[in-house]
């Protein structure tokens, strides 16, 4: 099995910022010593419990100081963007670190209007535009636009031999037939939906255009440790953001420890009755959940998102769980 991984880049209650930035270069150097095949980095706007903002910029940074594990964006919101923006930046990191580049680019804004409104000073891009957008920045890495297109004879730099792998990100199911048709790998955040219907992946595939290599995956969030317990205590953190998101209550990233005992008896109660969408348990038993989970869907790889306060903590999670499933 391939495992990759996908990180938000929560910032915990008393954490430093820059050392929690230096902490996923560390991360990222952990998985790729245990094998991890790929690293992606999320994109959150006017929030201050992701430090995710700017994934191109933080790839470059963690291909620094790597050799060779693939580094992506899970995914840059390309309605922030000018596909000539997306284009350039990707090219320009493929020409720095070779085939080592991916480009997820995802349909949502990752924030709210507001900042949305920000980003683009008030030029929002319709939801119907982005398919279209998407398709023209594929078509400027490939070097593929139709002489029809306004921007057919635009030239991207740096321009090199290698390109990177283009995926489009989706947590519906809709986008999956638009992406094969669009030679584009397809990436499904069932961490986010808690739920992933088991024909999208044979969906995606029955309709991929010739060539398209139609690589797949599904991130799902596990919590994993030497006994359920320990798995189950560690997943509060997850739960905790994922029952704020739900309440509307603020956001915040703390320690287990650090809870009180009706906090810790709900988040029991969530992760318990909702066991797909957090996989907790021994190391044993999430490397099962894992594998019955590839055999559900047919999907070619497993990224882990986890939210852990202690990065060798979350190393040593991804190592066991390595150790069982490459």
């Amino acid at each position: 099995m391939k495992l990759s991984a996908l990180e938000q880049i929560p910032l915990f209650v008393g954490h430093d910022v820059t050392q929690t930035l230096d902490e996923t270069v560390a991360l990222a150097q952990g998985l790729e010593e245990i094998g991890f095949h790929r690293f992606w980095l999320a994109e959150h706007h006017n929030t201050d419990h992701f430090l995710s903002s700017a994934p191109d910029l933080l790839m470059a940074r963690i291909a620094a100081a790597t050799q060779s594990i693939r580094l992506g964006s899970g995914g840059v919101m390309a309605m922030h963007y000018g596909s000539l923006q997306m284009a350039e930046r990707f090219s320009t990191l493929t020409a720095l670190f070779g085939d080592r580049i991916d480009m997820g680019l995802g349909r949502a804004p990752g924030g709210d209007m507001l900042s949305a409104h920000a980003l683009n000073q008030g030029h929002v891009i319709h939801p119907e535009a982005i398919n279209t957008l998407i398709a023209e920045t594929v078509g400027f890495i490939r070097g593929t636009l139709p002489s029809e297109n306004p921007y057919a004879n635009v030239v991207v730099t740096p321009a090199g031999h290698v390109q990177p792998q283009t995926w489009l990100l989706g947590s519906s199911g809709q986008s999956a037939a638009w992406a094969a048709e669009h030679g584009m790998d397809y990436a499904y955040a069932q961490f986010f939906t808690g739920h992933q219907n088991t024909g999208i992946m044979d969906h995606y595939r029955a309709h991929l255009a010739d060539g398209c290599p139609g690589r797949t995956l599904s991130a799902v969030c596990v919590s994993a440790a030497p006994t359920r317990q320990e798995a189950l205590e560690q997943s509060f953190m997850a739960a905790n953001f994922r029952v704020s998101l739900g309440t509307g209550r603020p956001v915040t990233f703390v320690k287990t420890s650090e809870m009180d005992d009706d906090t810790r008896s709900l988040l029991t109660q969530y992760v318990l009755s909702n066991e797909d969408t957090i996989f907790v348990g021994d190391y044993d038993e999430v490397a099962d959940k894992l594998s019955a989970f590839q055999d559900a869907h047919h999907v070619d790889e497993l990224m882990l998102i986890s939210y852990i306060d202690d990065v060798k903590v979350k190393v040593e999670q991804y190592r066991q769980l390595a150790t069982r499933l490459i």
